[in-house]
């Protein structure tokens, strides 16, 4: 369905609250986040609302150390912060449930990006189509193998719904060839696990093609295991198009990626939210922007040169 863009009739004040990763000392969200940041801040100005930016200093390791700070961060919100609408890509499905229910039914609505909420107050989850773009990756692995072959899958946790679409879609993708899954294993979306796990597999299975992960984290990981392990001619595929992603595709260390457009997907939450606002308009549960990005060494040049990286 197609959302026409408006001009709101007032200056909205929408928060946005991403997973607040952060770069190093840069002060920039990480690569993923911050170009869905500009996203959501190029939308304000065409729309002439304020959207402003909410996160934690939290440095953790894993998402499990995000989620009580991104909890206590929208509760400040609440309190605090003079607000008529909340962009959120929550680290936990479930946990972040709650404090969105009540902002909600205290007349804030809420909108989910990237990953979904698990509450049907939500306006609607904005989320690159992650079934379909996994099916993308997944058949185009069949083709790169000739039809045939072999291989591992890095999975992200279970409880989280992108992984487990993204999941389906790569076996639905890899179903149009004779591809054996030799093992698929849950990383956490983490480098250091995909890694590990990835030695291990190397040890047990002689015989690997592919090597396909569902973000690009564990598929850094998977690539840093390959060379360690010495071993040449293996697929391996992520998931985002991070920064560090496309640097290794055009090193030869990984072969794709999926760019699901994180600044089109923030742009595309805060036209709903206001349409929302000015016309009080209900959505669908999932909103996706129409394209998929496959990101592979013919076009990875293209992509470094956007983001000023060659």
């Amino acid at each position: 369905m197609d959302y026409p863009e408006i001009k709101s009739t007032r200056p909205w004040r929408i928060v946005f609250i991403p997973k607040f990763k952060f770069l190093g000392a840069t002060g920039k969200l990480s690569s993923y986040w911050q170009p869905a940041w500009e996203g959501a801040q190029k939308a304000g100005s065409d729309f002439g609302i304020t959207v402003k930016l909410a996160t934690s200093d939290v440095r953790g390791d894993t998402d499990s150390d995000y989620i009580e700070p991104q909890i206590r961060l929208i509760a400040d919100v609440m309190k605090h912060g003079a607000v008529d609408g909340l962009i959120i890509a929550p680290f936990d499905s479930n946990r972040l449930a709650p404090v969105v229910d009540k902002a909600i039914a205290s007349g804030i609505p809420t909108i989910a990006l990237d990953t979904p909420i698990n509450s049907d107050r939500v306006l609607t989850l904005v989320t690159c189509d992650n079934y379909n773009a996994g099916q993308v990756m997944g058949t185009w692995v069949v083709r790169q193998l000739g039809g045939k072959g072999k291989a591992l899958m890095l999975d992200g946790p279970k409880e989280q719904q992108n992984a487990v679409e993204r999941r389906k879609g790569f076996f639905a993708g890899l179903q149009t060839g004779n591809v054996e899954i030799l093992n698929t294993k849950s990383a956490d979306w983490e480098i250091e696990p995909a890694r590990n796990i990835t030695e291990a597999w190397l040890k047990k299975y002689a015989d690997v093609n592919a090597i396909i992960a569902a973000n690009d984290n564990m598929a850094l990981g998977a690539a840093q295991a390959v060379a360690a392990a010495n071993r040449s001619g293996i697929l391996i595929t992520g998931f985002d198009a991070t920064d560090a992603a496309l640097s290794a595709i055009k090193k030869g260390q990984m072969s794709a990626t999926i760019d699901q457009l994180p600044g089109e997907q923030a742009h595309l939450a805060t036209l709903l939210l206001v349409r929302h606002l000015e016309k009080h308009e209900k959505f669908p549960a999932n909103v996706s922007p129409a394209n998929i990005s496959l990101v592979t060494k013919e076009n990875v040049g293209s992509y470094l040169s956007l983001r000023g990286l060659q």
